[in-house]
């Protein structure tokens, strides 16, 4: 069951990954078994940016009681439960296991001066499998402990952990079903479509976000197929009620929370610069025509750029069921905001000509397709490096509004 709209909302950062959200009691539940870890980060609504989890939540021995509720409470030796003592062993095991072993992932211990300064970074780290797998496995044994089972949350705080430990996830989406392309192989009956599609992370959003809406793309996918229309047909039809649908609810898009539309903002730069990179033709029509241009279709049936793009797609959708659970409305950006903006596009090499270019819509339609991919990559790259929290989220929000509308 859902939480509350009214009940917090906590997202974890590790590893230069985001995941979440949870709420107040299995984040609580979480520290407990002992899997908050020193280099953890934390936000909520009310944070102005990610703090170290040590900072918010104390180290249990020592930390007293705050004044901000029941929630900070941690238990005396007296109470400490089965569960408690399993994961404490288990990850003083994981520590001495980890001292063991020399780390040559020097760029993990800079995970937050990465995440304040320029947002969650995408993909897991390599090479750490063996250790995601001890630890999941001393987790398994913790939770097997001390009434664990009568925990009511206890499947939403196994995903959760599950998602830390397996390296092949991201914001919460598995990495394989991002890289199943969404828009092929889709013939047979609604059936048959309706299986293909559950295997993609971008269709299991929509099916649970939208189930009436989907229902009926099955339907006309289906139709398309019986009347013997081509893949490329099939996925052009669904693209464009995708981008139908996504406009129709911009408004909730954008009441998300801070970390899904930070994490938004940097899939969008990073499929700029990786399409720009495949051809000019491919970074334009994205931005043109999003997920409906046929350059993007194609590309969404099956290439290197498919887990990239379904992942800003479903990103998209689960800001919407955020913004539709949880509406909230951001301010909008100060003339101090654009000037320091245009101070840093500056020093990135933007002449006034180009800051005029980009302030005037029919003469940016007229620049050429090259220009355009240029000016809207460094846009998005300046604002994901402003350090001021505030700031960064009034021009993102802003900013994100025609990339969810266009």
């Amino acid at each position: 069951m859902p939480a509350p709209a009214t009940e917090t909302q906590w997202y974890l950062a590790r590893e230069g990954q985001q995941y979440g959200p949870l709420t107040d009691a299995e984040l609580t539940k979480f520290i407990e078994l002992g899997h908050l870890q020193p280099t953890d980060l934390l936000w909520r609504e009310g944070f102005p940016d990610w703090r170290p989890a040590m900072v918010v939540f104390p180290a249990p021995a020592t930390a007293p009681r705050p004044a901000t509720g029941p929630l900070f409470t941690s238990p005396g030796p007296a109470q400490e439960t089965a569960a408690r003592r399993s994961a404490r062993a288990g990850s003083e095991r994981a520590v001495r296991a980890g001292r063991e072993q020399p780390r040559t992932d020097a760029g993990a211990h800079r995970v937050g001066a990465e995440v304040s300064e320029h947002g969650l970074r995408q993909g897991a780290p390599r090479g750490k499998g063996r250790a995601r797998v001890i630890l999941a496995v001393l987790l398994l044994a913790a939770l097997g402990a001390a009434g664990w089972l009568a925990y009511p949350q206890r499947d939403r705080l196994v995903n959760f952990v599950t998602s830390l430990t397996s390296g092949g996830l991201y914001d919460g989406m598995d990495r394989k079903s991002l890289q199943v392309p969404p828009l092929a192989g889709l013939t047979g009956s609604a059936t048959d479509i309706d299986a293909k599609m559950q295997v993609t992370a971008l269709w299991r959003v929509i099916k649970r976000e939208f189930p009436d809406w989907y229902a009926e793309r099955l339907k006309e996918a289906a139709a398309l197929a019986a009347a013997k229309k081509s893949e490329a047909e099939v996925g052009q039809h669904l693209a464009r009620e995708l981008v139908k649908l996504r406009r129709q609810q911009l408004d909730n898009a954008l009441s998300a929370a801070l970390p899904r539309l930070k994490n938004l903002a940097q899939m969008f730069h990073t499929n700029l610069v990786q399409l720009k990179q495949h051809s000019t033709e491919a970074c334009y029509g994205f931005i043109s025509q999003g997920e409906a241009s046929p350059v993007v279709v194609k590309l969404l049936q099956g290439s290197d750029h498919t887990e990239h793009l379904q992942a800003q797609l479903t990103t998209v959708f689960l800001a919407i069921a955020e913004g539709r659970k949880t509406p909230r409305v951001y301010p909008q950006p100060r003339k101090t905001d654009y000037e320091m903006l245009a101070a840093s596009l500056t020093k990135k090499g933007w002449t006034q000509a180009d800051l005029q270019l980009f302030s005037d819509d029919r003469a940016l339609a007229r620049a050429s397709p090259e220009k355009v991919c240029q000016l809207l990559q460094d846009w998005f790259a300046v604002q994901l490096a402003i350090k001021d929290s505030d700031a960064q989220l009034r021009l993102l929000v802003d900013s994100l509004r025609p990339v969810v509308a266009g």
